[in-house]
């Protein structure tokens, strides 16, 4: 056995095993060593080992973190303290052999970890191993740890020795990290030794009171994976992604295949294979990566990718969570923008993009990649991340992104919806980072840091309210009391917080003053605060988030159709075609989500003359009202719905004076190319426009509500002695008129957002007469008039 200098380095014995993971040329070795941990302050090597399988937060500091790094479930330690730490001690302690818990089997498979090298200076863990020097039976990786097959009589056995150097190596556990923190945490809690990196989670532990004896009986296995050709100096080794971060994910992946479920996010911040999902990190990375300083800006807490089941990105944002959109929203954008149905490209088209069995279009990237690429290259299928060579890999996700994230980015930075959200979270970041108490800086963490912390806190508070309604009535103290009332004060703080997010919102959203707010009226309050969240929910919907994109890239194909039918457009002129649409709708819907009056307004009500707030209220008259006549429910298959409104808007007279100046501000080919594909946009929007409101009139007269009119009428004229003939024509006359109704409706939602309901000749006069020109604001009615009759001939 070679021995390092350090004096701290520290050993490990136990069986040994070899196997591979990977494919084809990226096959590499893994080999393992089965051994055990177990608690106490005994300096054991097993005590030791315990005292070293610290999770994964421990090892990395979220806000250094990349999302290559990103790899375990978030910690639930409700769970651990409530549910594992008891069913450890009641099993080493339990000497009743009658006892009835001796009949189920007290046991966990073994804890999976893979030793690591320390990064010099900051958190996290180093891509490769020191360079390997064999001797004998020795693996030495450099000063960082030596592996040892043991040998008995001169034979090989299937034994094995580790020595670690305590100092530099880390253990990243890739499968187990509940069964792993159930044992430190016994560890800690018998030496006291809580860790500053640990600090934030120890009162979840702090009723365990346990003693060496208690913990004696425990023990569990570990299996300690490292990967010997991932070392430096490796001539093997050319391919840089395959690297240790790469081969722990693999190994999570195939561990929980078919094992406990992990989460949709999570898959998809690990996947290598997908390259959407590599886009989807490529694009968050983006938004944890720049400066705190700016205003305004989309940052990484404006996102969820953890486990939780209140996670946003499912039907609906959920109520009180100020994240607005997920992994899942970003990963479903790419799939269908690169790899979905050509059929859904169309304004009054529409095919299910949102099965991943649709996410198959090998061909679209192809062609949009066009030009920078080989011209016999094959078709680019979705799973081939580890199949194609990585240089092409790496400039295919660098350029589908770009062009992805000229929309997405732009989205979240500069719709003036969320850069108001955006710059609310910003200030009240920057308003309690400083607070130093228990509930100020916990629920800081709680709402800035990954939202499974907050999904953690909230379990482990509602167990405890659990346990303090069955200690009721018991006449003693409740063993968590203290727990509890400081749990009970975070909520209260976070609350707080929140509440002083969502009214600052109101405000800035609105220009409303701080001070008129606070002292108005409670009941005006309410409403307010509660018209601007529906607003600011439906705008976190996978349904408005796809919908947005698929506007934007429905409307380059169509402008690509009418100005470059016979020849493929090239992957430049693409980029900047989808740059000018998002920009050109960016100006138009900014326009239309800022109040006209934009001083302070002094009048807390001014804002029912806005159409916005009202736009995507079910409750109210507008767009989202029309929807709402068919299908009360919102959700992500709604963004064809989305698709539609947001063209509505675009090209309303509210907005296209906007778009116009934008559109010649940007680039007149671009505009003139737009101006060409006027026609055919028109007429898709009309024809959406056309199916909402069919679908409107229909839905009036079915479902439940139309029956029992129909019951109640005929049952009046059978009384009034009405013949059968009589009563048909009387239900067809209430049918006739409910469906009237539905229609004088529906316009009605249409007028309240666009501000009139024009035919397809006046919105095709309107629009194309502002395009590129001034001169028609100063023509007499009847020159506007004759040109008007000349556009419809032509």
């Amino acid at each position: 056995m070679i021995f390092f200098n350090n004096p701290k380095s520290e050993n490990a014995f136990g069986s040994f095993g070899e196997f591979t993971v990977g494919r084809a040329d990226n096959t590499i070795r893994v080999k393992y060593l089965l051994t055990k941990i177990k608690p106490g302050n005994t300096g054991t090597w097993e005590c030791v080992l315990a005292s070293r399988m610290r999770p994964w937060r421990e090892v990395f500091k979220i806000d250094e973190l990349t999302f290559d790094e990103l790899l375990q479930r978030d910690l639930n330690d409700s769970r651990v303290a409530h549910e594992l730490i008891p069913y450890l001690l009641s099993s080493a302690n339990d000497s009743d052999l009658l006892s009835d818990s001796r009949d189920n089997a007290k046991f966990f498979p073994p804890i999976l970890a893979t030793i690591a090298p320390r990064k010099d200076t900051g958190s996290g863990i180093k891509r490769l191993y020191p360079s390997l020097t064999v001797n004998g039976e020795v693996e030495a990786y450099g000063d960082l740890f030596d592996f040892e097959q043991l040998k008995w009589a001169d034979q090989l056995t299937p034994f094995a020795h580790l020595r670690f150097n305590n100092q530099r190596s880390e253990f990243i556990i890739v499968d187990g990290q509940h069964r792993a923190m159930a044992v430190l945490a016994l560890q800690r809690q018998l030496t006291g030794n809580w860790e500053d990196t640990a600090k934030d989670w120890k009162s979840y532990y702090q009723h365990i009171k346990v003693t060496q004896e208690e913990v004696k009986g425990i023990e569990l296995p570990v299996c300690l994976l490292f990967f010997p050709d991932l070392h430096e100096g490796n001539p093997l080794l050319q391919d840089s992604s395959i690297n240790l971060m790469a081969a722990c994910r693999e190994i999570f992946l195939v561990v929980n295949k078919n094992a406990q479920h992990v989460s949709r996010e999570r898959q998809i911040l690990l996947d290598d294979e997908d390259i959407a999902a590599r886009l989807t990190r490529q694009t968050l990375s983006t938004f944890r990566d720049r400066e705190q300083e700016a205003d305004g800006l989309a940052r990484i807490y404006s996102f969820s990718y953890g486990d939780s089941d209140t996670e946003v990105g499912g039907r609906r944002a959920v109520t009180g969570h100020l994240e607005y959109s997920s992994a899942i929203a970003l990963h479903k954008i790419h799939s269908v923008l690169f790899f979905g149905n050509e059929d859904a490209f169309g304004i009054a088209k529409y095919a299910n993009i949102l099965d991943q069995r649709t996410w198959r279009s090998s061909l679209r990237p192809i062609e949009i990649l066009n030009g920078t690429i080989d011209e016999e290259c094959q078709p680019l299928v979705r799973k081939s991340g580890k199949t194609t060579p990585r240089g092409e890999v790496a400039e295919t996700i660098e350029k589908l992104g770009k062009i992805a994230d000229t929309v997405l980015v732009r989205l979240f930075d500069r719709f003036r919806p969320f850069t108001v959200h955006n710059s609310g979270l910003r200030h009240l970041r920057r308003d309690i980072k400083s607070l130093t108490s228990d509930p100020e800086n916990v629920a800081f963490k709680l709402i800035f840091e990954t939202s499974g912390r907050r999904s953690n806190f909230v379990a482990h508070f509602h167990r405890l309210k659990e346990l303090q309604t069955e200690h009721k009535g018991q006449g003693t103290q409740f063993p968590h009391e203290a727990q509890t009332n400081l749990c009970q004060k975070i909520q209260e703080t976070l609350d707080d917080y929140v509440r002083q997010f969502h009214q600052g919102r109101v405000c800035r959203f609105f220009y409303i003053d701080d001070d008129l707010f606070t002292n108005a009226n409670e009941l005006d309050q309410r409403e307010l605060i509660q018209k601007t969240r529906i607003l600011f929910e439906t705008l976190s919907t996978q349904a408005f988030q796809i919908g947005y994109a698929m506007a934007i890239f429905t409307v380059v194909e169509e402008v690509k159709n009418v100005n470059a039918r016979t020849s493929p457009l090239a992957y430049e002129d693409r980029l900047a075609l989808v740059e000018f649409v998002t920009e050109t709708y960016l100006a138009a819907l900014n326009t239309y989500f800022t109040p006209k009056e934009r001083t302070i307004q002094r009048i807390l009500t001014s804002y029912n003359t806005e159409p916005c707030p009202s736009v995507f209220d079910i409750y109210s008259f507008g767009l989202r009202g029309l929807l709402a006549m068919s299908v009360r429910e919102l959700n992500e298959q709604q963004w064809r719905f989305f698709r539609y409104a947001l063209l509505e808007i675009v090209h309303s007279s509210f907005c296209w004076e906007a778009a116009q100046s934008k559109m010649e501000e940007i680039n007149d080919k671009w505009a003139g190319w737009y101006k060409a594909a006027i026609e055919p946009i028109v007429r898709g929007i009309l024809s959406e426009r056309a199916k909402y409101i069919d679908d409107a009139v229909k839905a009036s007269v079915k479902g439940r509500e139309y029956e029992l009119e129909r019951t109640r009428v005929a049952s009046e004229a059978r009384g009034a002695g009405k013949s059968s003939t009589e009563i048909e024509q009387i239900l067809e006359v209430l049918k006739s008129d409910l469906m009237r109704q539905a229609k004088k409706d529906a316009d009605k939602h249409l007028k309240s957002s666009l501000k009139k309901v024009e035919t397809e000749e006046e919105m095709i006069w309107r629009l194309k007469r502002t395009v590129n020109s001034q001169e028609t604001a100063t023509l007499s009615p009847e020159e506007a008039a004759r040109r008007r009759l000349v556009s419809v001939l032509r």
